[in-house]
């Protein structure tokens, strides 16, 4: 027996006034602090999620009411805009059973395997941290990626390059496994509210 539907269809209108692809801006955070003096995502007052009510049209939204915490959040990412490798994704799988999966993924090159990106690469992919992100596409889209269980640096891969046709950098992958697409901020003033917690 199929389940009953938790919302009405009511259709995906067709845009492409700005369908420009690559992610503008990543920040990043812990899912949870330390109580006293490591602020995370979770110590956030201000902040509501819609992901309950299908039924509104604004599932999904994120809506702030002067956000704060005790302490700093997140902490700017910073990449090449043009590297044409830095990609943020997020994969829904449903299966016939009725269960669901949703992948994110965040990619980002950083030019440069210096000491300073390698002590934050090795702070940031630490076994059992759990980390949220910010993202702000080209498109003019901004998610919040992990609210719901988190996310972990998946992979740190660093080269030197073979010669001068290729890049000394690194390589920062962060994905999980969440309970719903990406949170999304309806303006860029609310992701910068945010991101600058």
């Amino acid at each position: 027996m199929a389940c009953t539907p938790q919302g009405a269809l009511n259709g995906i209108t067709y845009d492409c006034a700005n369908i420009i692809g690559g992610i503008k801006q990543l920040y990043v955070g812990y899912k949870r602090g330390d109580g006293s003096s490591i602020y995370g995502y979770e110590d956030i007052t201000g902040i509501d999620l819609n992901n309950d009510d299908y039924t509104s049209g604004t599932f999904g939204q994120i809506v702030l009411t002067t956000p704060t915490a005790g302490g700093s959040v997140f902490q700017e990412i910073q990449f090449n805009l043009k590297d044409g490798v830095s990609v943020f994704t997020d994969v829904v799988t449903i299966s016939a059973d009725g269960t669901k999966e949703v992948v994110p993924t965040i990619m980002v090159e950083l030019p440069l395997m210096d000491a300073a990106k390698m002590s934050e690469l090795a702070n940031l992919s630490q076994g059992g941290v759990e980390l949220v992100a910010l993202v702000a596409t080209a498109a003019g889209t901004y998610h919040l990626v992990g609210a719901d269980f988190g996310l972990y640096a998946g992979t740190v891969d660093g080269t030197s390059g073979t010669g001068r046709s290729e890049k000394n950098r690194y390589q920062l992958t962060l994905t999980g496994s969440e309970g719903e697409l990406a949170y999304q901020f309806t303006t860029a003033a609310d992701f910068a509210t945010v991101a600058a917690i």
